[in-house]
This record gives C-alpha cells, sequence and structure tokens, in this order.
C-alpha cells in the first residue's frame, strides 16, 4: 500500500477493495486494525489538536475521504486518484460483519439516533450482532466507555462522535480497547438512522458531496477550509516530499532487516540430534 504525505499528513492510497481483502487478516491475529479518514477539515485541526495527528500517525489505513486530497495528491505528482469515504467503508464492514456472524458495537450520536440506527443494523444485517450501542452524550468517563465496550467483546468498533472528538477519544483508549478493526465515522448514525438522508447520487458521483452538506446544513465555512487546505497542502510540498521519502526509507530498512533474518534462519545448520 502506497503512502503519500499531504499537508504533512499520511495519506494512502488504497480502495474499498483493498480495506475489504485486509480485515481477515486482522479479525484473525492481534493486530488492530485501524482505519481512519483524512480529509481538509481534519488537514485544519491537527495543529489545534496535537493527538489528531497522532491516532492518524498510528492508523494502518488512512482513506482519502475528500475531493481536495484526491485533487492535492494529482497537483502535488501523487496517484491516489480514487476518493474513499468513511460511510462506504463501514457499509462494507456490515457487510463483511454480516457474512461471517461478527459482533459490532456503535459509539456516538444523540441516544435516539443510536438506538434507531442499531434497530435499522440488526434489520438490514440480521447474521450480524450488535453488542451494543452507547450514546455521544453519555455521562460516562472515556475509561468507563472503553470498559463497556469491551465488556461486549466486538469484533468491529464504529465510532461517530464527530471531528476531533471520535479521534481523540480513540487515541486516549484504543490501547485499552479490544476490538479489531475500529473506524471512526461522523455523522453516518445519522444516515443510518434515516433521520438524516445522504446526498443525492448525482453528487457522490461527482465527488461533490461535500458541497451538497455544506449548502444544505449552512456551513460556509467548510468551503473555506477546502480552501485554506489546498493553499496550506501547496506550501508544505517540500515537507511532504520528504516525509514520503523518509517513510519510503524506513518501510525498505524493515524490510530487508526481515529479508536478512530469513536467510539467518535459513543458513543456520540444523540439529539433527
Amino acid at each position: 500500500m502506497e503512502t503519500e504525505y499531504i499537508s504533512g499528513l499520511p495519506v494512502d492510497n488504497l480502495t474499498r477493495q483493498d480495506i475489504v481483502a485486509d480485515l481477515p487478516r486482522y479479525l484473525a491475529s492481534d493486530q488492530k486494525m485501524i482505519v481512519t479518514s483524512v480529509n481538509p477539515q481534519i488537514a485544519m485541526q491537527v495543529d489545534q489538536f496535537p493527538k489528531v495527528r497522532d491516532y492518524i500517525l498510528r492508523a494502518t489505513h488512512r482513506l482519502p475521504d475528500g475531493v481536495g486530497v484526491v485533487k492535492m495528491s494529482k497537483y502535488l505528482g501523487g496517484n491516489i486518484r480514487e476518493r474513499v469515504t468513511g460511510i462506504d467503508v463501514m457499509d462494507d464492514c456490515l457487510h463483511y460483519a454480516n457474512a461471517h456472524g461478527c459482533r459490532i458495537f456503535l459509539y456516538g450520536a444523540k441516544k435516539e439516533v443510536v438506538k434507531l440506527a442499531a434497530e435499522n443494523i440488526k434489520k438490514d444485517y440480521p447474521q450480524l450482532t450488535v453488542a451494543g450501542f452507547i450514546d455521544g452524550y453519555t455521562k460516562l468517563k472515556a475509561a468507563e466507555i472503553a470498559d463497556k465496550i469491551n465488556a461486549t467483546k466486538p469484533d468491529f468498533l464504529f465510532v461517530a462522535l464527530g471531528s476531533p472528538k471520535q479521534e481523540l477519544f480513540l487515541e486516549d483508549q484504543i490501547d485499552r480497547l479490544n476490538a479489531s478493526v475500529y473506524l471512526d465515522v461522523g455523522g453516518t448514525f445519522d444516515v443510518l438512522s434515516g433521520t438524516v438522508k445522504r446526498a443525492p447520487q448525482i453528487f457522490i458521483k461527482l465527488n461533490i458531496e461535500w458541497l451538497y452538506r455544506s449548502l444544505k446544513y449552512r456551513r460556509p465555512e467548510r468551503l473555506v477550509q477546502i480552501v485554506q487546505y489546498m493553499v496550506k497542502s501547496w506550501r508544505m510540498r517540500g515537507h511532504s516530499r520528504a516525509m514520503a521519502a523518509e517513510s519510503q526509507r524506513r518501510a525498505e530498512a524493515v524490510s530487508q532487516e526481515k529479508a536478512n533474518k530469513s536467510q539467518e534462519s535459513k543458513a543456520e545448520p540444523k540439529n539433527n540430534g
């Protein structure tokens, strides 16, 4: 999987199919699969919330979740050409969980919203288990929330607190949590509950779903953030390229070390007793 650095943040050149293909390996191991979105809004928050940057850096899969990310990759000579959204990846995860009888947990949104989302998921995906849910307005402390999640033994944890709250929660608690797959999904529970409709298909196909939401929900600051993001990305292009080169060097060093150990293991004489 190729990783690019845009606006100083790592973004992976991957597809929804790549993510689904990786699910069995993580679900069968002790490794945590951490899937998070990178978009202009989040990129403009990391200076104010350094833990969001830390969470993105520790993630195993960083989604190019925004047309601004895709455009900047192209402008900067990168290879990302496909936008991958959190809501679509959650849909893929639900299909996988349903096919394999997995357990899921929902954390976030208003009490009535997360309850409706859980009910609708049960109807649409009857073979998976909704192990539990907690609304985003609970009075429980973060560690208590993590303990309640762990008690249900979920395979998948979906967190919908909006940015930066969801990334901050996960960065603080992920070492305590015991799920296999983690995905922060913003306002996805609102859509799954039926209380909010997703953008019309034409907006999704044209990669301007962000424009529909900005206009419908009167969020002009999102339009400003995209411009700010593109300016920041262009100004940081030299720094981002240096980070990408360093990341590539580290990956090659790790690969070479593994190859050397493999050769040493083969070269060791066998003890025939």
